[in-house]
């Protein structure tokens, strides 16, 4: 986890500088984007909290466990569910910009996505840390609907995507016969290829996150009483796979995105002078 955290916290600092520097892409799309990031380098500070909370169980420092056991939990409420909540956000900004057309624009604007960035670190972020402190039987249902209306929202969103690229796809290819010509128009190449950058962020998420739902309804049950429970090293290796969806992300926007990569060449080169 330690390494996890280092390499999560490095990589994601680098991916947000490139994007701050990269003036290409469409900014209220990127700001969606460096959101995303932003809330994936606070979630690299909780991995590094959560090895801290360890390390004093191993030391047998209680006070100092409480009080890390809290910032974990606090921190890892707010920081995964902006995490989350963003990546449905993503899905909803590629829908609207294939639905809208030249009106996306004048829709979609800057000043409009910095209010939806704000708001989802206040409403679930924040509002998730208040629950969990007050009432954790309050912040069990809010997490639960929280995340499956991000999961509903973004398959609902892709699949609609997915459709309307068909429809469009079949009409060009009956309409190049016509022709005689078989081009893609440019725009739509690279709206096909941030729709499958955010495919990918979503199958990484839920590969990463799917082991831990699986176990967790059963072995929070057995751990609340022992730590002799056989799902106590399953449930904490699907922690850190949780975790490790962190240093994966920042592979998959060098991956995905050109000038992102060639933005990150150029930042680790000068630190390497």
């Amino acid at each position: 986890n330690t390494l996890f955290a280092i390499t999560a916290f490095v990589g994601n600092t680098v991916i947000l500088i490139a994007f701050h520097k990269e003036t290409s892409l469409h900014q209220p799309s990127k700001a969606l984007i460096r959101n995303l990031v932003t809330s994936d380098v606070c979630v690299s500070f909780v991995e590094l909290v959560f090895v801290a909370y360890w390390i004093s169980i191993l030391q047998e420092r209680w006070q100092t466990c409480r009080i890390l056991y809290y910032a974990q939990v606090i921190g890892a409420s707010i920081s995964l569910l902006v995490s989350l909540c963003t990546l449905a956000a993503i899905s909803v900004d590629r829908l609207l910009a294939l639905l809208l057309g030249v009106r996306y624009r004048q829709i979609v604007t800057l000043r409009r996505v910095y209010a939806v960035n704000a708001t989802l670190w206040v409403f679930p972020g924040v509002s998730s840390a208040i629950f969990w402190i007050f009432s954790p039987a309050t912040w069990k249902v809010w997490s639960s609907t929280s995340l499956t209306l991000c999961l509903i929202t973004s398959v609902f969103c892709y699949s609609r995507i997915f459709v309307r690229l068909r429809h469009q796809q079949s009409q060009l290819h009956n309409h190049s016969q016509e022709q005689g010509i078989q081009t893609i128009p440019s725009n739509s190449l690279r709206y096909r290829k941030t729709v499958k950058t955010a495919l990918w962020l979503k199958t990484a998420l839920v590969f990463c996150y799917l082991p831990y739902m699986l176990v967790a309804p059963f072995a929070n049950r057995e751990i609340q009483n022992t730590h002799e429970s056989a799902f106590y090293i399953p449930l904490y290796t699907t922690v850190t796979l949780m975790f490790f969806n962190l240093t994966l992300k920042p592979i998959l926007f060098c991956w995905k995105i050109k000038q992102v990569r060639r933005d990150v060449k150029g930042i680790l080169t000068r630190c390497r002078m």
